[in-house]
């Protein structure tokens, strides 16, 4: 049973290929099938045309059973199960087997980018003789292996600079430098890369097959670096082991992953929703470094919407970053681990500066972090929508909203004071500047912005705009205060605007307008006022709850997959609870593709993105948070984490998730219906303080709980 939740097996490919499984190690990443490979970091283009620089896929490799007559054809192949395509979730790698039934031989191919040896892609076939088999006349000969890389690349200018030959350690060498700058100012240099190979494939390639070998087996390796010297020293040490040690390393990293890192089991009756939860943490972690590699990882570029293995097509968000990491997939990444969230917000942190050159150029102070960015860190929002950037200011506040949230759940005071206080102290000086206060009604107001609902751009005091502001602001100040900065005249600024920004309300119907001269029944795009609950904590009075009853209604069909996870998170912390179901399983049955359980942006039947890992990021967080009822948060100069009464979706009896972290604890957490079980390892001696209703009760590192109120540790 186990085996079936993390291997997915199809006997026909999906009539679209785009949703095909995408593999990555966080430093290279492709596409099955697809024509590109893509390394991180690398981009090519001015302005809003960067895009993910196009590598062709060289991985893409076909093999053919052949004799001397020609090769074998699909009336070789089995009749009923003749050929299957595997996603192994757990191993980490795709393989196709095909039974050539009328030959004797089944053909197995696999590729994988290779998670402990990053800069290595790996494609493998292993073509096998049957014991039983009823040969043809004529034997095969041969295997035929043909590369399918789609068509040359715009992004580089290819210089081959080793044609490699049979001696040991001389491989076949290309050196790529991209085209176009993206900012010249950040970027006075093109970027290059080096690609090498274990052998050239720009023929096909013929391997021959005695009749007397049971077995033959074969591997192409391709390694990519920025440094010639990395991408050849893995070439070496990954050709230094067996097919099979080196497929062994990768998976044992994978394992690890899944055993000591982050793992989520559904007990019940819950086969299908288990594979969406394995794919959707796979999917996920593929994007992302790995921690433990052959040669130390270079900077981490970013979560982009549809992950490191697309991004040179619009419909891939050409590989930028958005709100979406830090809102959407940062929760999630950091119960896989710190580092992992730490590497993610490190990029935020080393493109401080060109945030702040971006306020400056847009007539501002502090940082203000692009709606989308890439490689400089500047402004690169597709050219068809400069009204966008423009005006979705929130992305600096939501930075820094995720800055506050990882301290709460990580409470390391020293990364919050190296990293996060500058960042934090940035933005809210950007705010500040962008704010527009009104001295005699003491009121604060963000006029002319765009809220995540982007079907109403322009408007005046959006409401989820001006709830993270004041958020970012509050943090901001909290944060220098502990971090021993004494400027009292810089705090009162902030605390001035924070205490003066506007949230509007509906006092005669006890809601909030999403910005100013919102009418109830407007159609709405996606989940934008109702975040003022889950994941902001802003709001959770009974305004919040008719917030839910109202934006429900009016969230148009098409929206993103997301927003109906928010609205199951949401609900599961009201008395209407019950409706969260409706939509827990609405923010994922429309929008999984049934093959690999790869995401769509949009439900089937529109058109949008493909692995889409922020709609994954949502529902992980659904499952996570709502159903599982916990969250951290800062309080004082210290931090909670919160639990409340937990609940299980639709026939999943209990939920097991390993592990989730809070302050220096890594904790198995359980929960069933109202009753929630937690062991915890952390340091020698150290335990919880449980406050409920007033009352605390110090309690060791494992502990638990049936609720009927929430509860803070």
């Amino acid at each position: 049973m186990k085996i079936q939740l993390y291997i997915l097996i199809i006997l026909s490919l999906p009539s679209d290929l785009n949703f095909m499984p995408t593999l990555g190690n966080g430093h290279l990443g492709y596409t099955v099938y697809g024509d590109a490979i893509f390394m991180n970091g690398v981009y090519n283009g001015p302005g809003g045309n960067s895009k993910r620089a196009r590598i062709p896929n060289w991985l893409n490799i076909s093999t053919q059973v052949c004799d001397r007559f020609g090769c074998a054809t699909d009336e070789d192949v089995a009749a009923v199960n003749g050929t299957s395509y595997e996603m192994d979730l757990r191993d980490g790698y795709f393989r196709s087997l095909t039974t050539y039934r009328n030959l004797g031989i089944t053909l197995e191919q696999r590729t994988y980018s290779h998670k402990f040896y990053n800069r290595a892609l790996v494609y493998e076939v292993v073509a096998t003789r049957l014991t039983s088999r009823n040969l043809r006349v004529i034997s095969p000969q041969f295997l035929g292996l043909t590369q399918h890389p789609g068509n040359s690349s715009d992004d580089f200018d290819f210089v081959t600079t080793n044609n490699g030959s049979s001696s040991g350690g001389d491989y076949r060498t290309l050196r790529g430098r991209t085209t176009v700058l993206e900012f010249e100012k950040f970027q006075p240099q093109p970027q290059e890369i080096y690609i090498l190979f274990s052998e050239s494939l720009e023929q096909p390639l013929q391997l021959e097959w005695p009749t007397w070998q049971d077995q033959l087996s074969h591997r192409i390796i391709i390694t990519i670096d920025r440094e010639l010297s990395v991408a050849s020293k893995e070439l070496q040490d990954v050709l230094q082991l067996s097919a099979k040690s080196l497929l062994l390393k990768h998976t044992e990293s994978w394992n690890n992953f899944w055993d000591k890192e982050f793992s989520i089991e559904l007990k019940g009756d819950a086969l299908e929703l288990s594979q969406i939860v394995n794919a959707g943490i796979f999917y996920l972690a593929s994007s992302l470094p790995s921690l433990e590699t052959n040669q130390e990882n270079e900077p981490f570029y970013g979560l982009s919407p549809t992950g490191l293995g697309r991004g040179n097509l619009e419909a891939d968000y050409q590989g930028h970053n958005f709100w979406d990491t830090e809102i959407w997939m940062l929760p999630v990444v950091t119960q896989f681990g710190y580092e992992y969230a730490k590497q993610v917000l490190d990029y935020r942190s080393r493109k401080l500066e060109a945030a702040k050159y971006n306020a400056y150029a847009s007539g501002y102070k502090g940082a203000r972090f692009p709606w989308e960015s890439a490689y400089t860190g500047t402004e690169v929002t597709n050219p068809c929508c400069p009204e966008v950037a423009q005006q979705e200011i929130h992305i600096s506040a939501d930075i820094s909203f995720a800055l506050q949230k990882f301290f709460a759940q990580s409470a390391d005071f020293t990364w919050t004071c190296d990293k996060a206080w500058p960042i934090a102290a940035e933005v809210a000086e950007f705010l500040v500047s962008r704010s527009a206060c009104e001295e005699l009604k003491e009121a604060c107001h963000f006029l002319g912005v765009m809220g995540p609902d982007e079907d109403h751009p322009d408007v005046d005091d959006n409401v989820y705009t001006n709830a993270v502001a004041k958020i970012a602001l509050e943090f901001a100040e909290w944060a220098g205060k502990m971090c021993g900065n004494t400027s009292t005249d810089l705090f009162e600024k902030w605390r001035r605007v924070s205490d003066r920004l506007v949230i509007l309300r509906n006092e005669e119907q006890n809601y909030h307008p999403q910005h100013l001269g919102y009418a109830i029944n407007t159609t709405v795009k996606q989940a934008d006022t109702i975040l003022l609950g889950f994941p902001l904590r802003f709001d959770k009075s009974s305004t919040h709850l008719n917030d839910l009853h109202i934006y429900a209604n009016v969230t148009r069909e098409s929206g993103p997959a997301m927003t109906w996870s928010m609205f199951a998170a949401n609900y599961l912390a009201t008395v209407d609870d019950w409706r969260a179901h409706e939509y827990f399983e609405r923010g994922y049955k429309s929008y999984v593709r049934p093959e690999f359980k790869v995401w769509s942006e949009t439900p089937i039947g529109f058109e949008g993105s493909a692995n889409f890992l922020t709609g994954i990021g949502g529902f992980l967080q659904a499952l996570i948070f709502g159903y599982g009822s916990v969250d951290f948060a800062r309080q004082g100069n210290g931090t909670v984490m919160i639990i409340g009464p937990p609940s299980t979706p639709p026939n999943v009896d209990e939920v097991r998730i390993n592990y989730i972290r809070y302050a220096r604890n890594k904790c198995s957490f359980k929960f069933s219906n109202l009753s929630t079980a937690m062991d915890c390892s952390g340091r020698a001696g150290q335990g919880f303080e449980l406050i409920q209703d007033q009352k605390k009760t110090l309690l060791g590192g494992s502990f638990n709980c049936k609720f009927a109120v929430p509860a803070y540790f």
